[in-house]
């Protein structure tokens, strides 16, 4: 029974949470004509957050019972972070062409913005020929925080793995082999909390607060699928916001580090069918647009798939012996 109800609950974030993985900005007209959104105080919405609240909880219920996965042996892990590098590299690369900060959607004008393009572009160089590796990762802060100034705290913080694949590189960069193995093993879960804060603030940025730009791509891409299963009460208000919740969802399960390579699981999953959809849908370029933007993640669910984790919520209600044994 309690398997039935782990498959039930990862297929359902699967299914409604798929339009969560497209970044909505990407693909939407800013000034798409604004739609009507829920109030928090709309009884569907206030459901909504039951139900997001009850999926943490039963998340932080199951970590303490599932059996601890064997982390993955050292060679592939080494694998992993290479394909985290090399994407991160690549999609800076191919978004600095397009003359475009860490998403197309921001587009970089002026001095300032032009000096950006240029950083993130020989970031991406030199996370590519893995050389300098502690200054692209100094870069990549500095380059963050240059997006915060640009455009403001909330775009940044929908695109805050920068911050976690930047201290990611430097812990696992540290030159002293002490200091290296006391923080090493830490950086993992540092590059998982600021994933699941990207992924919090992507969904309150696009999704929840307000839903328009999010009823305008659905509306415009055709992915209310529930609709033609025979679901006509799933408006596109109503797919949004699902959407959101569940992406809200999967980030906060990965910053309390409960149930970790569930939710990625999920993860990967709405990322895969968002690219499918487009490929189906003949739409290539958006296909591509995703994939590049999509390649750091992909890096990140990687390494979160194949590593264990030493930070997690419910190691503060867990005796020192317990601790012990469960790390």
């Amino acid at each position: 029974m309690g398997k039935l109800i782990l498959v039930g609950s990862t297929l359902t974030m699967c299914m409604i949470g798929t339009g969560a993985a497209a970044h909505v900005n990407w693909f939407v007209e800013r000034d798409a004509e604004p739609l009507a959104s829920f109030n928090v105080s709309d009884p569907i919405f206030m459901i909504w957050l039951c139900l997001a609240f009850m999926m943490v909880l039963f998340s932080v219920w199951l970590d303490g019972k599932l059996p601890t996965l064997r982390i993955a042996d050292t060679k592939l892990r080494h694998d992993f972070m290479e394909i985290l590098r090399v994407f991160t590299g690549m999609s800076f690369l191919l978004t600095a062409y397009e003359g475009s900060l860490v998403a197309p959607h921001k587009v970089a004008d002026g001095t300032f913005g032009f000096l950006l393009v240029i950083t993130q572009a020989v970031i991406g160089i030199m996370l590519i020929a893995n050389r300098w590796i502690k200054v692209a990762a100094i870069s990549m802060l500095a380059l963050h925080a240059g997006v915060a100034v640009k455009f403001g705290i909330l775009a940044a913080l929908e695109y805050a793995i920068i911050i976690g694949i930047a201290c990611f590189l430097l812990l696992n960069s540290i030159e002293d082999e002490k200091r290296r193995e006391l923080f090493k093993p830490y950086s993992v879960d540092v590059l998982r909390i600021w994933t699941g804060i990207s992924l919090v603030a992507l969904a309150f940025g696009e999704k929840l607060a307000p839903s328009s730009l999010g009823q305008v791509f659905v509306a415009q891409y055709q992915w209310n699928f529930l609709q033609a299963l025979g679901f006509t009460f799933f408006d596109d208000r109503l797919f949004v916001l699902s959407a959101g919740m569940v992406e809200a969802v999967i980030g906060i399960v990965l910053i309390l580090g409960t149930t970790v390579r569930l939710a990625v699981l999920a993860l990967s999953v709405m990322m895969a069918i968002s690219n499918v959809v487009f490929i189906l849908q003949c739409n290539n370029e958006a296909a591509l647009v995703e994939f590049i933007g999509h390649m750091p993640i992909i890096g990140i669910a990687l390494l979160l798939l194949g590593y264990g984790q030493r930070l997690k919520i419910t190691d503060a209600f867990l005796s020192p012996r317990a601790r012990l044994k469960s790390s």
